[in-house]
């Protein structure tokens, strides 16, 4: 009987765990501002919340992609991610409905850039 009720608060503490890593916070995913092209030093997980956003604001000329991995190694664009940012449009957004696997930014050109990329995750 013991052994049934350690299995059975092993369960529901391991669920509880899940549960309350499925909500992302809002945050910045390039805690220091990047002056040349690359990915994010950081990454962002945020399966099962309804919705993310990315916010990409810069100086300078640049442009940057958020792009997605689901084997933490091969990155791809999201679609229709692509951000040109300039004096005339320093701040850009791209949402994703549903996140699936893990999320970046990605600077593919900078010409006198400062580039920091904010995200949010939608309560469920």
């Amino acid at each position: 009987m013991m052994h049934r009720l350690l299995i059975g608060t092993l369960s529901l503490m391991a669920a509880s765990a899940w549960a309350a890593g499925v909500q992302c916070p809002s945050g910045t995913l390039t805690p220091t501002a990047q002056t040349a092209t690359g990915g994010s030093a950081n990454t962002l997980t945020a399966r099962g919340a309804p919705a993310l956003v990315f916010q990409a604001t810069a100086t300078g000329t640049a442009t940057v992609q958020i792009e997605i991995s689901c084997d933490g190694t091969t990155w791809a664009p999201v679609e229709n991610s692509p951000m040109s940012l300039s004096a005339g449009t320093p701040s850009l957004a791209k949402s994703v409905s549903t996140p699936t696997c893990t999320y970046r930014s990605n600077v593919t050109a900078c010409s006198g850039c400062s580039v920091t990329v904010l995200y949010a995750c939608a309560q469920m």
